[in-house]
């Protein structure tokens, strides 16, 4: 026998403090209002963390690979994770350089860590903005639709397997490609 005490106390609801003073006296209400606290909760939680889901920096691995499906961003294989969190965040301005000389080098130096110097074989000798005399310039056969990318170090300080799959992405359809490495002048 139970004398009339519930043997489960269930605790009154914080909600309480948002109702007229009335209410609060009425020890059911607080009990009711309980069940809508227990489910409104979990979702005010997520409410709460929502700016930290949609931020590549901090948000996790999952919802990570979603927000890259947002901006057309694809994972690159071996690309460390610190990068890509990176390069969803610059996805954007990225695809909007797509397929141009400034856009690659942009791409190269976010996800792979060196700025490259990227020529594209013409007639005769042209330099760009990005080329050097003597240090990405060839006088070779004329190639259409083939370019250069030059890094300034060996060819061991970066993943070029990496740098291959990025210049896939990046570089025009029907363009051709190779890389060299020239190590920067010692001072």
């Amino acid at each position: 026998m139970n004398n009339g005490v519930n043997p489960y106390p269930i605790e009154e609801s914080s909600y309480l403090a948002y109702l007229p003073a009335i209410y609060r006296q009425d020890p059911f209400i607080g009990r009711f209002l309980r069940v809508f606290e227990e489910v409104l909760t979990p979702v005010q939680a997520m409410v709460n963390t929502l700016p930290e889901r949609f931020d590549p920096d901090v948000t996790t691995g999952i919802m990570l690979d979603f927000l890259a499906t947002w901006v057309g961003a694809r994972r690159p294989p071996r690309l460390p994770e610190d990068r890509w969190r990176k390069a969803i965040k610059q996805s954007v301005w990225l695809y909007r350089w797509r397929g141009t000389r400034t856009g690659l080098a942009a791409a190269l130096e976010l996800l792979v860590g060196r700025r490259p110097l990227i020529a594209e074989n013409t007639g005769g000798l042209a330099l760009g903005e990005d080329a050097a005399l003597g240090r990405n310039t060839t006088l070779d056969d004329i190639a259409a639709q083939h370019f250069t990318v030059t890094f300034e170090c060996e060819e061991d300080e970066i993943d070029t397997a990496l740098a291959h799959d990025i210049i896939q992405a990046y570089k025009p359809g029907p363009a051709s490609y190779h890389i060299s490495f020239r190590p920067a002048a010692r001072p």
